[in-house]
């Protein structure tokens, strides 16, 4: 580190919280390709040594890395089996084998065919190399640097690498640098990640010393930085891993039992860890962890996903919704017919049959190894419950989504037909007020309210449990509120659940049923006294 002043730190765009401090190891993206092909037969021969190399490869992570992780890369091995007829076509049409890989691997849509393609290029260039092998000699913590973030560098890297720097222009091409197979493998791992224009990223020499700050809203990345700005983010990096180890153990030893509720966390992304003191998987919004695809996933990518999460849950329930698409949630797999522009939820899945056969077909796989239901978006009426039972060969549980006063008004048939209720009230909320979820979100809207008493009133009296999920159940006064007109459990992001569930953790049933009729009385007028 320079004594000296430091240049001013680069911002960047934050993947996975933390500080980390050392020196940069510059791991090369794509090789370049040879400038001269060599005969047909000798760029199949090497072609073909360079697909065995990578499936063994990724087989052996599959192998050897825990369930959650060696999941991931499951539909890698089907992306290089489908790959190679295609390569080998290109080569005995005349190309080299690296311009066979690389048209081949052209339109990326997930990072597992950018590591694909990583791994093929990589073994036609250098036979086989590792992080590992590039810090031979190399003492002390190492930040990696790179181009190209791969999931198979995340999950190969060894302990000395104590943070990443990554280039955003790779993950925007692959969707978004939030939801990449890399990431979460780093989330799982706590290494700090974070996504810089190239410029700077390629401006990082070998060994330059850095520090990398991850814990807010932007990254911020030091190069070179002076002994005083080490220093204090030394101190920075012991308060927070101290501060996350307290808010953590304090979660865990705050049961919130005395209000007969389960707190339970929803997911949109693989990469996000599950609270160890999490009452299971509240809500996966299926449709959110293939945005980045311009076709419907297939049923073994589906299957991969969902064994994952269930993975990284342990052994609770895990309620999948189905793709909740239409509306402000376009999907380009997933349209909505002319006839029917305004079709949403669980009625455009109907209009999509293959696209709805192929998700079923994975939920019930993966129910075979795990504790899965299903939840329909946007429920009509009973009938759409009774369709998707049948559909599924009522091999899992089958939830209804109630989101809009039609649904409601139809409660008793939905709960008779359904084995448990969801309330979503965002979109609840919208249609009451007639605002758009964001505005709406946060409302304490006393129609809206009535609205869940009565759903929660109807769905006990046929026996059938009541979760709530959507930004009111997220707030400490809205989950207050929500259990005191009686939800059975609610269901909260990650990033949510921690201060969700130390609100709750003094609060009495009474408190709760005083503050849900305040609320319900005077709306959100009511708010200041929550």
């Amino acid at each position: 580190m320079n004594s000296g002043p430091s240049l001013p730190p680069y911002q960047g765009s934050p993947a996975v919280d933390g500080i980390a401090i050392g020196r940069a190891a510059i791991w090369g993206s794509d090789p370049e390709p040879r400038r001269e092909a060599g005969t047909a037969e000798e760029e199949r021969c090497r072609l073909l040594r360079a697909h065995r190399w990578a499936t063994r490869g990724v087989e052996e992570l599959v192998r050897i890395l825990p369930l959650a992780e060696a999941e991931l890369f499951l539909p890698e091995i089907a992306i290089l089996e489908e790959l190679g007829p295609l390569m080998l076509a290109q080569v005995d049409a005349g190309a080299s084998a690296e311009d066979a890989v690389c048209d081949a691997t052209a339109q990326v849509s997930t990072d597992l065919l950018l590591d694909a393609r990583a791994r093929l290029l990589d073994a036609l260039a250098h036979d086989h190399r590792s992080v590992r092998s590039l810090l031979e000699g190399r003492d002390g913590d190492r930040v990696l640097v790179t181009e190209a973030l791969t999931p198979s560098v995340v999950a190969s890297l060894p302990p000395q690498i104590v943070g990443i720097v990554a280039t955003s222009d790779d993950a925007a091409a692959i969707g978004s640098e939030g939801t990449s197979h890399a990431v979460v493998i780093a989330r799982g791992r706590a290494i700090p990640l974070a996504f810089l224009p190239a410029t700077v990223v390629n401006g990082i020499a070998d060994d330059d010393p850095v520090v990398l700050d991850t814990t807010g809203n932007v990254s911020w990345l030091w190069v070179a930085p002076s002994e005083g700005v080490v220093v204090d983010a030394r101190r920075r990096q012991a308060r927070w891993v101290l501060g996350r180890a307290e808010e953590e153990a304090a979660v865990a030893r705050s049961p919130v039992s005395q209000l007969g509720l389960e707190v339970r966390v929803s997911l949109g992304s693989v990469y996000e860890r599950v609270p160890s003191s999490a009452q299971g998987i509240g809500l996966v919004r299926t449709e959110v962890l293939f945005l980045d695809h311009t076709s419907a996933p297939s049923e073994f990518e589906q299957l991969a996903t969902l064994r994952s999460i269930a993975g990284n849950a342990g052994n609770p329930v895990v309620v999948v919704r189905l793709f909740d698409g239409g509306g402000d949630k376009p999907l380009a797999w997933l349209p909505a017919p002319a006839h029917a522009p305004s079709a949403r939820g669980v009625s455009l899945l109907f209009m999509h049959p293959d696209v709805l056969a192929a998700q079923l077909r994975a939920v019930v796989r993966a129910a075979e190894q795990a504790s899965m239901r299903v939840l329909l978006p946007m429920v009509t009426c009973a009938g759409d419950v009774e369709r998707i039972r049948a559909l599924s060969g009522g091999k899992v549980p089958v939830g209804a989504m109630i989101e809009t006063p039609e649904a409601v008004d139809q409660i008793d048939a939905i709960a008779a037909a359904a084995d448990f209720i969801s309330i979503g009230t965002n979109d609840l909320s919208a249609s009451v007020t007639g605002q758009d979820r964001a505005r709406s979100s946060l409302s304490f809207d006393v129609r809206m309210l009535r609205m869940v008493e009565r759903v929660v009133a109807r769905s006990h009296a046929h026996d059938r449990k009541v979760s709530c999920c959507g930004e009111l159940a997220a707030d400490p006064r809205g989950a207050r509120v929500l259990t005191g007109l009686g939800v059975d459990a609610i269901c909260v992001s990650v990033a949510h659940y921690a201060r969700v569930k130390l609100s709750l953790r003094d609060a009495t049933p009474d408190d709760c049923r005083d503050q849900a009729q305040a609320a319900m009385k005077y709306g959100s007028k009511s708010l200041s006294s929550l």
